[in-house]
């Protein structure tokens, strides 16, 4: 089984898909996580300039990496992504790798790479996975898809607290620009940008906690 799981950001997605893919027993696979990773390679291993993610093409792409050494492992509940045995999450929290992944996002040759990652990995067992495009144009014919959103207001908030907890301070109006900006990219990009899957059911987590919007997606499965 396929479930999907699309929102901007900050609309709590990823909390919710790790949560729901623990409460089934399923693999959980975090497109946000592998965006993060392979922009944190290019950037910081292979010294490519950040404004050239957007442009860059599958030549020196594969010249940098070698993607026989990129794996993707989600065990005991924890996504983890690693490249030649090194463990890649400790250096992707910064503000700096969020605008690298997101700026990576619309590049369609590395999308395509991140894309058939995902595939593979669900070829081999149920998965929930996140992102935003992922019941649109990853898994356009997953069992179930659901659309997670909030206000702007809450998601700058929820953004700002995350960015604090790594180390980062922002104030509410800068997070709230900030906010809107990615917003504003990922719905505009040429490439797979975030819309609301057909047939997804959208939940707006405003005034949901967590547990709140995984029970209610939980519901949908007893029907």
């Amino acid at each position: 089984m396929i479930i999907t799981i699309d929102g901007p950001v900050a609309s709590g997605k990823s909390s919710v898909a790790q949560s729901l893919a623990k409460r089934l027993g399923y693999y959980y696979i975090n497109s946000g996580l592998l965006f993060r990773a392979v922009a944190y390679l290019l950037t910081k291993k292979c010294l490519i300039p950040v404004e050239q993610l957007v442009t860059l093409t599958y030549g020196p792409l594969f010249k940098c990496l070698d993607l026989t050494k990129f794996c993707y492992v989600y065990v005991d509940g924890v996504a983890g992504v690693c490249y030649a045995g090194e463990e890649l999450e400790p250096f992707l929290k910064t503000a700096e790798i969020d605008q690298a992944a997101s700026l990576a996002g619309t590049n369609p040759e590395l999308r395509e790479i991140v894309l058939t990652i995902e595939r593979q990995l669900a070829q081999e067992q149920n998965i929930v996975v996140d992102g935003r495009d992922t019941g649109s144009v990853v898994f356009p014919k997953a069992d179930y898809k659901f659309y997670l959103t909030a206000l702007p207001e809450v998601r700058s908030e929820r953004w700002r607290n995350l960015q604090s907890k790594k180390g980062h301070d922002f104030t509410q109006e800068e997070a709230l620009r900030e906010i809107i900006k990615r917003d504003e990219r990922d719905k505009t990009r040429l490439v797979a940008p975030l819309i609301v899957p057909e047939g997804a059911v959208t939940v707006d987590s405003s005034d949901m906690s967590i547990d709140e919007v995984v029970a209610y997606i939980e519901g949908f499965f007893r029907l």
